[in-house]
């Protein structure tokens, strides 16, 4: 009988014991950890045992190694689904993963930890490299790749539901990187070894500033950068109380942490995605660091830091949906916008509508039945919802067919941020909260099409906040009542207290705010706040330590 087999047989056993983790080593089941090797077949052989022991559970890895992993079933290396008590320890080892498989899928469990690892992707889904001509009548940019650099050649492959293709363009802004997406056609291979041609589709045309020597690029690497299939790195969703603790995350091909549908708390704590800290990268992902939809959980993240993604460094909203049908004035027929996360509705829960062309509240109800499930389906070969009927303990005054509606339970509402260092837009569509933070880039406060909801109960305090990347001029933008529409603004309760603001400033249609004790810091930056009723202003300051506004 080989060992691993042993361990499989005797590990219920030792799980047994009063009070004792069963602690699966790695190197029991023949994981070389030698950075080379495919250790996919022994993690699945882990797993098989962990499935087995009696919880809790330990997989605990070789310390400060290098884990290669290139094959996983399902294309997932940890598929983690039902499973209770467990924890995934790294011991500070780095899983290089090969560009067809995925880090963790965290299914339907609960009491989970996942601690001490890092990811990274080899080969990477992207090369990076100094902008060294501008051919704008070619639609072309030449490049000189960076040492070590993968030479992407081809264009869009449109394997594993390939997204837009674009490369990302990278200049020095006035307080850190910003950027700028390249539309990218296909590469071609240089003149010279190391460069590279890349040319752009007709979506983009501003060639005019693009300085020579002074940008510089990311390439996606065809067929491996953009694709959405299996999905995001770590896809974490359908479980209760979830912590990650000390984790980096390297490079991606497309969101790195996808997290929606949990209830209990999931925690992100020093849970870092950004490039290779010493290696010049500029990419972490090539979309959204962390894409957080429809969780009833308590949602925190504790000194993290998000750098490098070519999206949002957080999303976090839910795919709210539209009224199909009114009934009656308790029942109606809604269908979720767009459905890659069906989120369920629940009796006893509070739905909540808005007119979203004028962007006003039009009031909630108690949802008292519901009939329908948003169980995804396909419909012309892409994801669709089905329609739900929902009663109501009570009708809500001008609720009708296009209405925007969601639940208020399962629309994130206790985010907090704390004490994290942001180097890329937010796009805030769900009540949080902003303590201490370091953000040097647009954070967006609005409600768009396919997603939602409108924020509430937002609260930043005592940040540090910058422009950068996602808007020149603007470092926080509340998009709330459309302008000269009537009605209670869709946006309200906000408080933003004691924080340090370099850039542009607006507020537009907000109800119930409150700005105290901010100080304004750049010259000639322009604060906007209008259309806001019940607005309270107090102790703020402008660039040059006077009063904002003046009295």
């Amino acid at each position: 009988m080989g060992i691993w087999r042993l361990a499989l047989v005797m590990l219920p056993l030792l799980g047994r014991l009063a009070g004792a983790a069963a602690v699966l080593e790695a190197g029991t089941f023949g994981v070389k950890a030698d950075g080379v090797s495919d250790d996919g077949p022994a993690i699945a052989r882990m797993l098989e045992a962990a499935a087995k022991a009696t919880p809790p559970v330990v997989l605990r890895f070789q310390p400060g190694s290098a884990i290669r992993v290139e094959t996983a079933p399902e294309r997932y290396v940890f598929r983690l689904e039902g499973v209770s008590d467990l924890t995934l320890d790294g011991c500070g080892s780095t899983f290089l993963l090969g560009p067809r498989v995925r880090f963790l899928r965290l299914r339907r469990s609960r009491s989970v930890a996942v601690c001490n690892l890092r990811v990274d992707f080899s080969p990477l889904p992207f090369a990076d490299g100094t902008v060294s001509a501008v051919r704008p009548d070619e639609r072309c940019l030449e490049v000189r790749l960076a040492p070590g650099s993968p030479l992407p050649v081809g264009g869009p492959t449109g394997e594993d539901g390939e997204q837009a293709f674009f490369s990302m363009l990278w200049r020095r802004g006035p307080y850190g990187l910003v950027s700028r997406h390249y539309w990218t056609a296909r590469i071609e291979r240089g003149s010279e070894p190391g460069a590279v041609r890349v040319f752009a589709t007709e979506r983009f045309s501003d060639f005019a500033d693009i300085e020579p020597g002074k940008w510089r690029i990311s390439i996606p690497v065809p067929g491996i950068a953009h694709r959405y299939g299996p999905g995001a790195c770590v896809e974490v969703h359908d479980n209760r109380d979830v912590v990650f603790e000390d984790v980096e995350l390297w490079s991606a091909p497309w969101f790195g942490f996808r997290v929606f549908r949990n209830e209990g708390e999931v925690v992100f704590r020093r849970v870092n995605i950004r490039p290779k800290p010493g290696s010049g990268r500029l990419t972490s992902t090539w979309r959204d660091g962390f894409h957080v939809k429809g969780n009833r959980a308590r949602l925190l993240w504790e000194d993290c830091e998000v750098s490098g993604t070519n999206d949002d460094a957080f999303n976090i909203s839910t795919h709210a949906s539209r009224v199909q049908r009114v009934v009656s004035p308790t029942e109606v027929v809604v269908l979720q916008v767009f459905p890659l996360n069906p989120m369920p509705w629940h009796e006893g829960e509070s739905l909540v509508a808005a007119d979203f062309e004028s962007r006003t509240l039009l009031g909630s109800a108690r949802i008292e039945a519901v009939s329908g499930w948003t169980t995804a389906r396909r419909l012309g070969g892409k994801p669709a919802a089905s329609p739900v009927t929902l009663s109501l303990d009570r009708p809500i005054e001008g609720l009708r067919r296009g209405a925007m509606v969601w639940e208020r339970e399962s629309a994130n509402p206790h985010t907090t941020l704390r004490h994290c260092t942001i180097q890329a837009s937010c796009r805030f569509q769900s009540p949080v909260t902003l303590e201490g933070c370091r953000v040097t880039a647009l954070i967006w406060f609005a409600a768009m099409p396919v997603e939602g909801p409108f924020p509430s109960d937002v609260v930043i305090r005592d940040c540090e906040l910058r422009r950068g990347r996602g808007n020149r001029r603007l470092v926080v933008c509340f998009t709330g009542r459309a302008p000269g529409r009537t009605g209670p603004p869709a946006i309200h309760d906000v408080v933003v207290e004691g924080n340090r603001i370099w850039g542009g400033f607006s507020m537009v249609g907000v109800a119930r705010a409150r700005l105290v004790g901010n100080r304004f810091c750049e010259r000639g930056a322009t604060v906007r706040i209008q259309d806001s009723p019940g607005l309270v202003t107090k102790d703020n300051l402008d660039p040059f330590g006077k009063p904002w506004p003046a009295r």
